[in-house]
């Protein structure tokens, strides 16, 4: 989906010399009525040059910016990101960002809290912990496989953002019926996590694994029992099925090691 800001917006010739595919850019750039609850969000740049720099500062926003570069890692990758290339596609001068952004850095981390307010489920989540966490846990997952990068960003350490928090207090709330101690909570939580992010890593680096089906299934010396179930299974794991299947015995084990043992 075009970003509202940047919809019908025509790429210039400069614009096209420092990135080749603006428009393939744009295509996947998603529309986030909500934003970014950071200071400066929606704030537009007010200097005083030529109409059209005017015209195009207009445009110009800590969404927009955030949006642009949340883009640009969907399409090449995380270290394509760049100041140059989201002015170039925003159509501004690259020093116009810093009137919105300190640094790049800080562009990492505000990337990082738009797609962490992504993990949130905004409908109430089920009263049954395991519902909820199976939820959340899905969506978590959906937004890592959509966003593959994001796992290598956050190997950078950005600062968190506001939104850091808010899923922190939600995944707490899924499990508070089991009036865990604190500690033990998290430590739930995150061997759930683990299997999450684990799973949406493989994901991530899925095209080994779909080299691996694809030989197996034309290697003639592969026609075996084991490596037919092999090749199958390797099927099943690059689609959702796996990660369901995995994922409920995951709440298995966590519910027989902190619910079932403590009664």
């Amino acid at each position: 989906m075009v970003c509202k800001q940047t919809a019908g917006v025509r790429m210039r010739t400069n614009a096209l010399a420092l990135d080749p595919r603006p428009a393939d850019i744009l295509r996947v750039m998603p529309n986030r009525a909500t934003g970014l609850p950071w200071d400066r969000l929606g704030a537009s740049s007010s200097d005083d040059d030529d109409a059209e720099s005017r015209s195009s500062r207009g445009r110009l926003s800590t969404q927009a910016i955030v949006d642009t570069a949340i883009a640009i890692a969907d399409v090449d990758g995380l270290d394509a990101v760049s100041i140059r290339r989201v002015a170039a596609i925003l159509e501004v001068r690259p020093m116009s960002l810093y009137t919105h952004i300190v640094s790049k850095d800080e562009l990492f981390a505000l990337m990082a809290d738009e797609l962490v307010g992504t993990l949130i489920v905004e409908e109430a989540l089920p009263e049954d912990w395991r519902e909820a966490l199976t939820l959340t846990s899905r969506k978590m997952f959906r937004t890592f496989v959509s966003h593959p990068w994001l796992l290598a960003l956050f190997t950078r350490r950005p600062r968190p953002g506001p939104n850091v928090a808010r899923q922190a207090k939600q995944s707490a709330s899924a499990v508070e019926s089991l009036r865990l101690a604190p500690e033990e909570m998290w430590r739930m939580l995150g061997i759930v996590n683990d299997y999450v992010v684990g799973n949406a890593l493989r994901v991530a680096t899925s095209p080994a694994a779909r080299d691996l089906v694809a030989y197996l299934s034309e290697a003639e010396d592969a026609d075996t029992p084991e490596l037919t179930a092999l090749r199958r299974f390797g099927e099943a794991r690059l689609v959702d099925e796996g990660f369901e299947t995995g994922l409920q015995v995951v709440l298995d084990g966590v519910e027989q090691r902190f619910v079932t043992e403590r009664r």
